[in-house]
């Protein structure tokens, strides 16, 4: 069995046309996580971070993590305080998987969520269907039917383990998450120092459960503790980094068709927009800046039009890039296009030191 560079040598047709990273606005500036290490003033920056669609466990932050600060000269990743959101009465929990990036710079301070569990057991009703088992499907019966290797490829990945997490959000249990995913970031967001800068990293459909929580938690009781950490979040955020972007998509769902004979529907508020309006009110709200990747070959990504999000104290850029190589310019594998950004090296170069590069970085 070749592997994939030899296979593309074989090929002398494999590419990765947008490697380095193109940028969509030739000023693109953004701060990276080292700047904002250096911004705490001997403090931590916090680094939340959530994965999209597939199942994950803590082993996703152990990769993530460690990559991220790579490109930070000098730098080195040790596991915080053990932590996980209990589980309740009602469903999984959210897990938090604490650690800490120590940079020559100054210290970062990430807490991923883990908020797979969530939808774990009704993925399993599709585990009959795998032909080769993922983690989540171990033990049950064997597919009894041929497919075509890459078909049974993207049938076990994208369509039985990775579609599912969005539809079912989308569906009967979107309250029940956001709940779940509410109690895991009062836990995180109660243990932040309130000035210290906060960047936001989010996947694929993480960004919208997220953010869709938010929102819900600013729409509480005034003065509530979810409210205030919510806002709270919303002040201290400097940077906000979107990967393989679906709320283009899933925001669809939440809205409805126009009668034939009217114009055509003018998209209403998502809850990243609804966040955003929120944060322009606060008071000596500092910068923000909003950096979305997409690899042109991800299927389920799309970039974010900076007219519905950039505003006064928003600055939106998009940036292109390959997260695997493009065969005779005819294919990129779909599951590499989707799940591979925050291990992109390149992706991880920008995010941790910006652009322009920063000194500290070199």
């Amino acid at each position: 069995m070749f592997r994939p560079l030899m296979f593309c040598w074989l090929l002398a047709g494999c590419s990765m046309p947008c490697r380095p990273p193109q940028l969509a606005d030739a000023h693109t500036t953004f701060p990276g996580l080292i700047d904002l290490a250096a911004q705490a003033n001997g403090h931590a920056a916090d680094v939340l971070l959530v994965h999209g669609i597939c199942t994950h466990d803590a082993s996703w932050a152990g990769v993530v993590v460690p990559q991220l600060a790579q490109a930070l000269r000098d730098a080195t990743t040790a596991p915080a305080a053990a932590a996980a959101v209990p589980a309740s009465a009602t469903g999984a929990a959210v897990h938090i998987v604490p650690s800490v990036v120590a940079t020559p710079a100054g210290q970062l301070r990430f807490d991923a969520l883990i908020w797979s569990p969530l939808t774990d057991d009704l993925k399993r009703q599709l585990c009959y269907d795998q032909s080769g088992k993922s983690s989540l499907c171990t033990g049950t019966p064997p597919y009894p039917y041929t497919r075509a290797r890459l078909n049974a490829r993207f049938k076990d990945g994208l369509i039985d383990d990775c579609l599912p997490d969005a539809l079912i959000y989308q569906g009967a249990a979107r309250e029940t998450m956001q709940l779940r995913m509410r109690e895991a970031v009062l836990q995180v967001l109660s243990g932040m120092r309130p000035e210290a800068p906060l960047v936001v990293i989010s996947h694929s459909m993480g960004s919208k459960l997220l953010f869709d929580t938010l929102l819900r938690m600013t729409q509480e009781p005034a003065g509530s503790m979810a409210a205030t950490l919510a806002q709270q979040a919303m002040q201290r955020m400097r940077l906000l980094i979107m990967a393989a972007n679906q709320i283009p998509l899933l925001s669809l769902a939440e809205q409805q068709p126009a009668a034939s004979t009217a114009p055509a529907a003018v998209p209403g508020a998502d809850s990243l927009q609804q966040l955003l309006r929120q944060r322009r009110a606060l008071a000596a709200a500092p910068p923000l800046t909003l950096v979305a990747f997409t690899d042109p070959n991800d299927l389920l990504s799309y970039t974010l039009p900076p007219e519905r999000y950039a505003a006064q104290g928003v600055t939106v850029h998009n940036i292109l890039v390959s997260n695997a190589p493009t065969y005779l310019g005819l294919l990129e594998r779909p599951d590499l296009a989707h799940l591979d950004y925050l291990t992109n090296p390149d992706v991880g170069r920008l995010i941790a030191c910006g652009q322009p590069t920063s000194k500290l970085c070199k």
